[in-house]
């Protein structure tokens, strides 16, 4: 999914989103930085000048063509068994099938008084997406990204503290794109069945086969979550600033 985004992943909202993520970051001097997902390296271009010559930034990825991108503007720093100041996880998060698991095995990294910073989406951002990954749910297909744990803001919340975490601050950040929410029609709801099969989302899933078996139940989910035969979608994610307890 990912690889086929790499080029394009610059010239889209994240790096004006990466902005603000690092400015509630709040990167100090010399600190040491795990950049988790990192991609192309937006956030770990901007960190490298918030740590200086003293800190330390890691960024690990698990897409070649986003490493690759990466490395075209700055060497790839190698991790240590070192234990890390700030984990941040930005764009990312809802890729891992583990949620828990995922934020149990980060503690571990952390410093004592270290800070984990993750944003995951609203219960009604890329709306469409979410509904085409219950219907494939509903077929027991494996889907790319795992959303429907999303509930609230108190979803994320209450995992992080489970985890042994203290959720010092939770940021909605609106406007993720800048278009704002917005409605969708039920007369639109072959028009986004076409264009979400056609995504990098979908990219090694959408196959005729895909397509007919999800059609009837994706147009199932949208009447469920319809209010007079509309679906919001919100443009925006949580960002979660908690820190080790």
């Amino acid at each position: 999914m990912y690889t086929a985004r790499a080029d394009r992943y610059e010239n889209s909202f994240h790096p004006d989103y990466t902005k603000r993520f690092m400015a509630i970051a709040d990167i100090q001097a010399g600190e040491r930085v795990l950049v988790l997902a990192c991609g192309t390296g937006l956030e770990i271009f901007i960190a490298t000048e918030q740590v200086g010559e003293e800190g330390e930034i890691v960024g690990v990825d698990i897409t070649d063509a986003m490493l690759a991108k990466a490395r075209q503007k700055k060497e790839q720093l190698k991790p240590d068994a070192k234990t890390f100041d700030v984990i941040l996880c930005s764009s990312a998060f809802v890729l891992f099938d583990n949620p828990e698991s995922a934020v149990v095995s980060w503690r571990n990294f952390l410093k004592p008084v270290g800070r984990l910073l993750i944003d995951i989406t609203h219960e009604d951002n890329l709306k469409v997406g979410l509904l085409l990954e219950r219907a494939a749910k509903r077929l027991g297909l494996k889907f790319p990204s795992n959303r429907t744990w999303i509930k609230d803001e108190n979803s994320f919340k209450q995992i992080l503290e489970r985890a042994g975490y203290q959720v010092e601050k939770v940021e909605l950040m609106d406007r993720l794109t800048g278009q704002g929410d917005t409605y969708y029609s039920a007369d639109q709801i072959e028009e986004h069945f076409e264009r979400i099969t056609g995504t990098p989302l979908t990219v090694n899933l959408a196959t005729e086969e895909f397509r007919d078996k999800t059609r009837a139940l994706f147009r199932e989910e949208w009447e469920k979550d319809a209010v007079n035969g509309m679906i919001l979608n919100v443009d925006a994610v949580y960002l979660y600033v908690a820190s080790r307890t």
